[in-house]
Parts: structure tokens; sequence; C-alpha cells
């Protein structure tokens, strides 16, 4: 028996079979390694994919997220906006009351409407201009605009946002006026020599009448149509008509009433008559 383990035959036999194995072993090694290098390339693309569809997924919710608060904000700006531009209003709208704080004061009956000078007529050499307050802000026909330092004009003629304002310099107003020291009387109306030097004429003046450089004239608020006691202006000059044979005096407004910018309209006050029909306002 001993010699049969000993014998080259079975040495060689032997040997074969320690290979046999040996390759079984190492062949079973490089499948299992194919098999797991294949399945873990299987497995990390199928991860690639998954992981890249998950960034695609959250890069899409992040731009939907960041659009939904873009257009929150774009709604809220312009909201703010909105709010700015009241605010903005309001103290425009404030700033031009306090500047009529004192008329009111001394006039709490008058009904004022602050309005801005929008545009002038070019071809007007008596200075009449629109302003930026209509019939929705019941400003009509025949109402007395003014500044803080008296009246400077009245309505034409009014549309639903603007009206247009005819100067006390113009040659279409009328309106009766009194010398509060001499307590003459007569009509203010504007003259084509004079509305260039920013003054008006206070004409109809009886002959014996007292009214002196420095008066100040205002208005009488005989027939309603303007408040008694508007300012006019200053008399500058007192003057004798030829042509007209009457005396008139020169009346300088204390506005430069070709370069307002603001007024106020008296659209109520106590003793307020019935407005004029007619193109002029005339008392």
């Amino acid at each position: 028996m001993k010699e049969f383990f000993k014998s080259t035959g079975i040495k060689i036999l032997f040997s074969v079979l320690l290979v046999v194995i040996m390759l079984s072993l190492f062949t079973n090694h490089l499948q299992n390694n194919f098999l797991s290098n294949a399945v873990n390339a299987t497995t990390y693309g199928l991860s690639s994919v998954t992981a890249a569809a998950t960034a695609d997924n959250r890069s899409n919710m992040g731009y939907e997220e960041l659009l939904s608060k873009y257009n929150e904000l774009k709604d809220e700006n312009t909201e703010l906006r909105a709010k700015l531009v009241d605010y903005y209003d309001t103290k425009t709208e404030n700033a031009r009351l306090w500047k009529f704080y004192d008329l009111k004061k001394e006039n709490p009956e008058y009904t004022l409407v602050p309005s801005t000078v929008l545009r002038r007529d070019a071809n007007d050499d008596f200075y009449s201009f629109t302003i930026d307050k209509g019939t929705s802000s019941n400003v009509q026909k025949g109402d007395a605009v003014v500044t803080p330092q008296g009246i400077i004009g009245w309505i034409k003629n009014a549309d639903v946002n603007t009206s247009k304002v005819i100067t006390l310099l113009s040659t279409q107003t009328r309106i009766s006026a009194i010398n509060n020291k001499s307590s003459d009387t007569g009509i203010i109306t504007g003259s084509a020599k004079l509305s260039e030097k920013n003054q008006t004429t206070f004409s109809k003046l009886k002959s014996d009448n007292k009214v002196e450089k420095g008066d100040i004239i205002t208005t009488t608020g005989i027939s309603g149509i303007y408040p008694k006691g508007l300012v006019v202006g200053e008399v500058v000059d007192v003057c004798y008509d030829t042509y007209d044979t009457s005396y008139y005096a020169v009346v300088e407004p204390y506005d430069e009433i070709k370069t307002l910018k603001e007024v106020a309209v008296i659209t109520n006050f106590t003793g307020q008559g019935e407005i004029l029909k007619s193109g002029e306002a005339d008392e």
C-alpha cells in the first residue's frame, strides 16, 4: 500500500486533481467577482439615475418655490407702491390745505377745494389756466378761485376732472368790489394794457371818489356769486379815462397771477346765490 502512494502514477493523479480543484476555486472566485461587479455596476447606474432624478426634482421644486415667492413679493411691492402714492397724494393735499388754513379759520363757512395748475393757455394775454379739479369735486361754473392772499379769478367752465380759470386780469372778469377805507364801489375788470404788469382796474368810480394809492380793494358779495370780503389787491394808481369820461383805479393783486401753481376753489359759502348762466362772472 505504501508503495502504491509512492508510485509515479498516483503522484501524477493527485497533482492533476489538485490543479483541477485550484482551477475550480479560482474560476468560482472570478465568476463571483464578475457577478458582483456586474451587480455593483447595475446598482450604481440605477443609483445614479435615481440620484439625478431626485436632484432634478429638487431643482424643479426650488424654482417653483422661488417663482411663487417672487410673484408674492411682486404683488406686495405693487401694493406698497400704491400705498406710497396714496401717502404722497394725501401729504400733498394736506400741504395744500395748510396753505389755506388761515383763510378757512377766518371763514369756517367756506368749502375749499385745493387744486393745482395743470396748464396755461399760451394764446391768452390774460393768463387763464386749467386746474386739476372739476365737477367730481363739486367745482362749478362761476365759483371763486383764491389763494391765501385773496381772489385771483373764477371758474369759466368745468368738466369732471378739470376746470378752466379766468383771472382778474381778463376783460371777461366783472366783479363788484369796494374800497373798505372810503366805501367807494366799482367793478373789477381786466385791461389789455395792464395785464402784462399783473394789474387790473377798479372802474366805474364816481367823480367824487376818495380812492387813494395803498387802499385795499375787496369783493362786496352783493349778489352772492362771490363771498364778501375777498381781497382783490392794492391800489397803485388812480386815473381818469378820457374816452369813458370816468375815474378808475389801477389795482395790483398780491399774487403774481401768471406764475401761480396752487389755488383753491370756494365751492360753497354762507349766502351763496344763484350762479350766472352767461359766459361772464358779473356782480
